[in-house]
């Protein structure tokens, strides 16, 4: 039996609901930051990966934000306002993105272009 490499016959990138992210690749890493949630590459990549489970840790981080302690309250808040959206904005749009992610894969591929 063979140790074969294989490689994927469809990748797909679907586009986002609407603007809410657009030129904030900075700020996006920052709020998976904030929120301990680990990803490819660095805070400037503009193709990476996270998955699934730290993206659903940050969505519940969002949803019981103020159930956090003071320090971690406020610096996810403040990753929040740097996306200029609300936290209800941000909460949808991550759901819509795990909802509609690759449902084989164990990540999230998330590319800026």
């Amino acid at each position: 039996m063979g140790y074969r490499l294989h490689v994927a016959k469809v990748y797909k990138v679907e586009y986002a609901l609407d603007d809410a992210f657009n030129y904030k690749c900075e700020e996006f890493h920052n709020l998976l930051s904030a929120c301990d949630a680990t990803y490819t590459g660095e805070s400037y990549e503009s193709d990476f990966e996270v998955t699934k489970e730290d993206w659903r840790k940050v969505i519940d981080k969002l949803k019981h934000l103020y159930d956090l302690d003071d320090n971690e309250g406020e610096e996810i808040k403040g990753a929040v306002d740097d996306l200029a959206s609300t936290t209800d904005e941000v909460i949808h749009m991550l759901e819509y993105y795990l909802d509609n992610a690759e449902p084989d894969s164990d990540y999230l591929h998330l590319s800026f272009f």
